[in-house]
C-alpha cells in the first residue's frame, strides 16, 4: 500500500514521528509524507530543516514550496511540484490532515482527479463546535466542504464530538476517532522527582477560557491546609498580566509560580517535576478543546491527572484519572484536596494513566490504528 500524507504539522520534526513508527510496524507499507518549506504563524516561524535526516526505505519526508502558510485552512502548495509527486508515487491513499473545508484537501482532490485517479482519499479534523463565521465565508468554505466531503473515501477525527458533527453533515463514509498525535513513551518518562516540593501544574495557553483563573480559585480554597504545595502556571497567553494580577488579589504570591513558555522538548522536564497535571478547560460557543495532548504527556511520564468535562477531556482521561464538572470550583477543590491528601492514590492513577496511554495513545498504538483505518478504505 502506498499512502501520501499531507499535513503542515510535520514540518515539526516531533510529529514526524507517527509515521516513522507506522513504517518501521509496516515493511510493506510505502508512505510519503508533504508539508511546506516555511510555516509562518503569529507566533513563531518554522522553517524545514534536515527532514531528509528522518528518512526511512519506506517512509520518505518531503518539503514542498506552498502559498498562505500560516493559515491551515487557505494554504495550498505550488502545483508543479506537487503534480510531479503524484504522477510519480501514484497513491493508493491520500490522507489531508488539515481539515474538511482546507483549500490544500480541495486542491488535492482537484489534482489527483487529474494524475492520480485511483488514490482513495481521506481527512483529518479535530472541529467539534460550529463556529461562527461570516455569510459570505460560509458559502464559499461551505461549498468546498460539500466538495471535499462528497469526493472523500473516509475520515479520522480527533474526537467524539467531531465524529458527531461529521455524521450531522450527512457522511456516510468509514470514520474513525484518533488523536492526530500520540506519545513517545521514550522520551515522555516517569522519573525521579528532583523538586521537594509539592507542585500542581498547569501547562498551556494562558486564555480565560482554559478554566485557569477557576484553578486559581480552586487552590486558594485549600492552599492553607497544603503550605508545601505550590501551583505553577507554565504558558503565555493574552491573560497573563491578568492571572498574575489575580493570584495578588487572592494572596497567593508565595504559593503560585509562574514559568515562561517552553518549547515542546522542554515539556517533558517540567512534566517530571509535577505531582498532578490539571486541565481545568470549559466550553464557549466558539471554542471546545479538541483534546487535551498534555494530558496524555504527563500521563505517560505517571504524573496524575483532573481534567474537566470541557470538549473530549473526560474521554481522554475516563477511569485514569480524576473528572470534574467543568466550571465547578467547589468539584475540582475537592479533587484536588483528595489527590494531594493521598500519596497512594496518586501513585494508583498515575499507574492507570500510563498503561492507558501505552495502549491506546503511544505512537505504536495510534500508528496500528490508524494503519488498520487506511486498509478498511483500501
Amino acid at each position: 500500500m502506498k499512502v501520501l500524507v499531507i499535513s503542515h504539522t510535520y514540518i515539526a520534526k516531533v510529529n514526524r514521528e507517527k509515521w516513522r513508527v507506522l513504517a518501521e510496524q509496516q515493511p510493506d507499507l510505502k508512505i510519503k509524507v508533504i508539508f511546506p518549506k516555511t510555516w509562518n504563524d503569529a507566533l513563531f516561524k518554522l522553517q524545514a530543516k534536515n527532514y531528509m535526516k528522518d528518512n526511512l526505505p519506506n517512509c520518505k519526508f518531503v518539503a514542498l514550496p506552498a502559498f498562505k502558510t500560516g493559515n491551515e485552512i487557505l494554504y495550498g502548495y505550488y502545483p508543479k511540484r506537487f503534480i510531479k509527486l503524484l504522477k510519480t508515487f501514484k497513491p493508493d491513499l491520500i490522507h489531508v490532515e488539515q481539515g474538511a473545508n482546507a483549500i490544500s484537501y480541495f486542491q488535492t482532490i482537484l489534482l489527483s482527479k487529474i494524475f492520480s485517479r485511483k488514490s482513495k482519499l481521506s481527512f483529518f479534523t479535530w472541529i467539534n463546535w460550529k463556529p461562527k463565521i461570516s455569510f459570505k465565508s460560509k458559502l464559499f468554505f461551505g461549498a468546498i466542504e460539500k466538495f471535499n466531503r462528497f469526493f472523500s473515501d473516509g475520515a479520522i477525527v480527533g474526537n467524539q464530538d467531531a465524529q458527531k458533527i461529521l455524521k450531522e453533515k450527512k457522511f456516510k463514509r468509514p470514520i474513525a476517532v484518533l488523536p492526530q498525535l500520540g506519545v513517545n513513551q521514550n522520551v515522555f518518562t516517569p522519573a525521579i522527582k528532583l523538586n521537594e516540593k509539592k507542585q500542581i501544574g498547569y501547562i498551556g495557553r494562558l486564555e480565560v477560557e482554559k478554566g485557569i483563573l477557576h484553578l486559581v480559585d480552586a487552590f486558594a480554597k485549600i492552599k492553607d491546609e497544603f503550605p508545601e504545595w505550590n501551583l505553577m502556571f507554565v504558558g503565555a497567553g493574552s491573560v497573563k498580566n491578568d492571572l498574575y494580577s489575580y493570584v495578588l488579589s487572592k494572596n497567593l504570591e508565595k504559593q503560585v509560580k509562574f514559568k515562561t513558555v517552553v518549547n515542546h522538548d522542554s515539556v517533558v522536564s517540567v512534566l517530571q517535576n509535577l505531582d498532578i497535571l490539571v486541565l481545568p478547560s470549559y466550553d464557549t460557543f466558539e471554542w471546545r478543546e479538541q483534546f487535551g495532548h498534555i494530558l496524555i504527556e504527563a500521563m505517560s511520564c505517571k504524573i496524575p491527572v483532573i481534567g474537566s468535562t470541557g470538549g473530549e477531556i473526560s474521554n481522554v482521561i475516563k477511569d485514569a484519572g480524576f473528572v470534574f464538572e467543568q466550571k465547578n470550583i467547589e468539584q475540582l477543590s475537592l479533587k484536588l484536596k483528595t489527590l494531594m491528601n493521598d500519596k497512594e492514590l496518586r501513585f494508583l492513577l498515575a499507574e492507570k494513566g500510563w498503561k492507558r496511554v501505552k495502549e491506546n495513545f503511544s505512537h505504536e498504538a495510534i500508528a496500528q490504528k490508524t494503519y488498520q483505518f487506511f486498509k478498511s478504505i483500501i
